[in-house]
């Protein structure tokens, strides 16, 4: 068991101590779960027997069920206590989410990088991980082992500070780099990679072979093979201002991308979704984004309610 909760259960330190120890939203756990322990009622309810039930059974054997079920459940608190403890103690996965409309930004536990997820995105991380890249950084060590890795679900852009290399791994691939801005969207069948500054190695899991993308470009994998080199002029993504902008993005991403922002599910049904489609969407305004983004193909588009249905 950790040395500081040791301390705090043995009365050495106090609930503001541990607080200041080992954080707020970790120390609440244990005192909360300890809390309910010192608060058990126990059920003195006795079921009425027949009095010869009593006399007829050797008191010896009476005797023994009341010291029996006392250390039963005292052996369950303290079964209970431990397992929260370990299972709590073990599990050093940290995930932060945005919601449906939400930007949120997150710093990383170097304490210099951050990531702003895009709606309805998702970024994890093993803390245990970090904590053995940061001490190897901060001793100028260098181990090919040691990195910086965080999974992503959706669509981030990560500002790195240099050092230990970092990784962010996807469905589709995976970017590595030392230090530098850019984006990653992760959507059905495919991965946007935007290097604003410095300079990125973008891996397919699948198909086509690995990138280097530099500052200032950007790369599309989309069905198993990369694009062409897009020049990108902006030193920022333009969903961070409101909006959303595509360069010949296929439907598939364009469509991913509005589900995300709205919360809302469209059934492509028989459209054709490799078309590519250029131009920006507003963030707050779903009808203005359909018209813009289906009326130049003809496609046609039902709402009801969160479900939006499309048709040539």
């Amino acid at each position: 068991m950790d040395e500081n909760l040791s301390k705090w259960l043995n009365g050495e330190l106090t609930d503001e101590e541990l607080i200041e120890r080992i954080g707020k939203e970790e120390a609440i756990k244990y005192i909360q779960i300890v809390g309910e322990v010192d608060n058990w009622v126990p059920d003195h309810s006795e079921r009425l027997f027949d009095p010869k039930e009593i006399t007829e059974k050797p008191k010896a054997l009476a005797r023994s069920m009341r010291p029996w079920w006392g250390y039963a459940a005292a052996a369950a608190v303290l079964i209970f206590i431990g397992s929260y403890f370990w299972v709590a103690m073990s599990d050093s996965t940290v995930t932060y989410s945005s919601q449906i409309g939400e930007v949120r930004e997150v710093l990383l536990p170097d304490g210099k990088s951050k990531v702003t997820l895009a709606p309805n995105s998702e970024i994890s991380w093993e803390e245990d991980e970090w904590k053995q890249a940061i001490a190897l950084k901060e001793k100028r060590l260098k181990a090919k082992k040691a990195s910086r890795n965080v999974r992503l679900r959706g669509k981030a852009l990560f500002e790195v500070e240099k050092g230990v290399p970092f990784k962010v791994e996807s469905e589709t691939g995976s970017v590595e780099v030392l230090g530098t801005t850019f984006e990653v969207d992760d959507f059905e069948e495919g991965l946007n990679v935007i290097c604003f500054e410095g300079k990125v190695f973008a891996k397919p899991k699948t198909g086509s072979k690995s990138v280097t993308i530099n500052g200032g470009e950007g790369y599309l994998f989309f069905k198993g093979d990369w694009g062409d080199k897009k020049d990108i002029s902006v030193s920022k993504p333009e969903w961070l201002q409101n909006q959303t902008k595509f360069e010949r993005a296929p439907l598939t991403q364009v469509i991913k991308s509005m589900e995300k922002l709205y919360g809302i599910t469209i059934d492509k049904g028989s459209v054709d979704t490799s078309r590519r489609f250029t131009g920006a969407i507003p963030n707050d305004n779903l009808d203005v984004a359909l018209k813009i983004v289906f009326s130049p193909f003809k496609i046609e588009y039902a709402q009801q309610g969160k479900k939006i249905t499309l048709s040539e």
